[in-house]
């Protein structure tokens, strides 16, 4: 895909004419990378052209907003670009998307977001989605599972207060929990490893069950179930020696299941 784009011929649109496109996966810009972007077009130029389509009101931006918005800063009327008006709305998102995630230029939530959205385009499990974009399929489903965090948590992440470490060991609590142990590893600066320990400790200390019943069991098992969102059983002798099955229908859920336990995917 790439090479198509770098193929088309690049020309000079007006700056003016520009806006970008509704499907943008990319929303948070640094003032300061973005000043400090368009010192540099102000001395070397655009050196890499933005991709747009062509529209009735001007040209929608696909690939490139970072340079368009410090190319408008640095004072430019005009801006390198190729126009690619036999991409669909889909190809277009795509190639947006890709182009941020090689310049690692989104917010880890920005990123989740539009592997998402991928997804539901094309209806594709984590391990296409990660052949689309040129990731793992374990990428896939770690940055997807941020979407389970409550949004005072993911603005935590975005805004750079939380590593992406921290907000694949809190994607697993409920949102009360994630909440205040975001704030807690926040105060007390806990590394990642810090915060995976703390958060074992607390799983470890509500592990205790007693049966008193053969009834407690179907219990267990329907509570298990829920939490992990599998079906559990539980089968155990008067001894109390026993196991625990999970049963899961795909890799996708058992990512999940192991999310749902504390167990990060590396």
């Amino acid at each position: 895909m790439n090479s198509q784009v770098q193929a088309a011929p690049v020309r000079a649109v007006p700056i003016d004419l520009i806006r970008p496109g509704s499907q943008q996966a990319r929303r948070y810009f640094d003032p300061a990378a973005l000043t400090e972007l368009a010192e540099s077009i102000k001395t070397s130029g655009v050196v890499q052209p933005v991709v747009l389509r062509t529209r009735v009101w001007g040209f929608e931006l696909l690939a490139g907003e970072r340079r368009w918005r410090a190319a408008q800063q640095a004072g430019l009327h005009e801006i390198p670009a190729i126009v690619r008006d036999d991409l669909s709305d889909t190809e277009a998102f795509v190639i947006g998307l890709i182009e941020n995630l090689q310049r690692e230029s989104l917010t880890p939530i920005e990123t989740a977001a539009g592997l998402k959205r991928l997804g539901e385009l094309f209806e594709l499990t984590h391990e296409e989605i990660g052949e689309r974009v040129g990731k793992s399929r374990e990428y896939v489903s770690n940055y997807l599972r941020l979407l389970n965090l409550a949004e005072p948590v993911q603005a935590l992440v975005n805004a750079a207060h939380l590593h992406l470490g921290h907000a694949k060991s809190l994607a697993g609590l409920p949102p009360g929990e994630q909440l205040r142990w975001a704030d807690v590893a926040v105060r007390q600066r806990l590394s990642v490893r810090q915060l995976e320990r703390k958060l074992a400790a607390l799983r470890a200390r509500k592990l205790v069950f007693k049966p008193g019943k053969p009834g407690d069991w179907k219990v267990l098992e329907r509570e298990l179930s829920d939490h992990l969102a599998c079906p559990v059983t539980v089968q155990a002798d008067t001894s109390g020696k026993g196991e625990v099955r999970v049963r899961f229908h795909s890799l996708d859920e058992l990512d999940g299941v192991l999310a749902r336990i504390g167990y990060l995917v590396r």
